[in-house]
């Protein structure tokens, strides 16, 4: 899966390296202020990158797409199908004068990391933390008729990425390496994962989890990013201040975006789970972390079907090769397509007969 989308980055390098130098500001009829959002005309914003524009359902359903990506998205719905992943954005696609309207900050640090993959180089990855979820006294999301506990599947994934990682050459550190969590006070607890990853001076930071919902017929796979600045973050609906204000893990959006992506689609691909989308949260750890960061939610342990198949070592192996596949693709990102090997030389002759034989003897005259 890592391959395919790695060979798609090249793809994609090729075809929109003109688009990088299209002019990134948009004329006064291309912008608008709808319902207190800064907006920008999808259409418009679609043609900075080569995208073309056509209805898939009159005044409802637009489509943007060139030969190597396709984005569509539904008038009064967050959720975006981004090259057939699900994305959500931070404000609804809003129909108005003939025009589907998107969120500027939708814009900016969604959809433009996408459609520049490959464009961009990444800053190095070398140190990377990994944060089981939860921890006792906290158990986490929890199937009692099956007898799971979050806080046991974290660590097990954790500790089976981290032995992906170092075999690939990362330097590796777990936020906890015991049942326990590092204090009582969950506050302080999120805070000391971060203090960690600031103090190894990490590059990603990848925290795990496992979902619930009082609905157990509920399932499927979540990758998050950090909300951006100013928007709503999916949890809730109202604006609060403190949507506004600056955070640490601003400065990582573009990253952030860019990071869950290449984790969402490479661990659905591995494990063949339900989509239910790249998102984004307030979530402490994400909010606080000092280097790109995403939080998985690989499943849901309170639906019993995809619960059995969480309970088993080999499943939770195919979601640590999952993560591990979209770090790969994330870090190669940028980089040259590897040169296809040089051809095969015929081995010189032999200097000296091979044991056994005998030198030729010269033809009698």
């Amino acid at each position: 899966m890592a391959r395919k989308l790695i060979a798609r980055l090249a793809l994609v390098l090729v075809v929109f390296n003109a688009c990088i130098r299209a002019p990134r500001t948009f004329a006064a009829a291309e912008t608008a202020k709808i319902d207190g959002v800064n907006c920008l005309d999808a259409a418009a914003f679609g043609q900075r990158f080569g995208l073309h524009s056509s209805w898939l359902e009159p005044e409802k359903r637009l489509l943007l797409q060139n030969a190597t990506a396709r984005i569509e998205f539904e008038v009064n719905l967050r959720d975006v199908i981004f090259d057939g992943r699900r994305l959500f954005m931070g404000s609804p696609a809003v129909y108005r004068e003939r025009s589907v309207w998107i969120s500027a900050i939708d814009a900016e640090k969604l959809l433009t990391p996408l459609l520049r993959l490959g464009l961009d180089r990444p800053p190095p990855v070398r140190t990377i933390v990994i944060d089981p979820g939860h921890g006792l006294p906290d158990d986490g999301a929890e199937n009692k008729r099956l007898g799971l506990k979050e806080r046991v599947l974290t660590l097990d994934v954790a500790q089976r990425l981290q032995k992906l990682l170092e075999a690939a050459g990362c330097r590796v550190v777990l936020t906890r390496t015991t049942d326990r969590a590092f204090s009582p006070d969950k506050k302080a607890d999120l805070r000391h994962r971060d203090e960690i990853a600031a103090a190894v001076k990490a590059d990603l930071f990848i925290s795990i989890h496992f979902n619930f919902f009082a609905m157990p017929g509920i399932y499927g796979t979540e990758t998050y990013r950090f909300t951006p600045r100013y928007q709503i973050p999916l949890s809730r609906s109202n604006h609060h201040p403190d949507d506004d204000e600056a955070n640490p893990g601003d400065k990582n959006d573009y990253w952030n975006t860019v990071l869950a992506y290449c984790i969402h689609r490479t661990l659905l691909g591995e494990i063949g789970s339900a989509d239910r989308g790249l998102r984004h949260n307030d979530y402490a750890v994400l909010r606080l972390a000092p280097c790109p960061a995403v939080l998985i939610e690989s499943g849901y342990i309170t639906n019993d079907a995809e619960g059995r198949k969480i309970a088993t070592a080999a499943y939770r192996q195919h979601i640590a090769e999952g993560i591990a596949a979209g770090i790969r693709a994330y870090a190669s990102l940028g980089l040259p397509p590897p040169s296809p090997p040089p051809p095969a030389v015929a081995p010189a002759p032999r200097s000296t007969p091979p044991a056994g034989s005998s030198l030729p003897l010269p033809a009698k005259k």
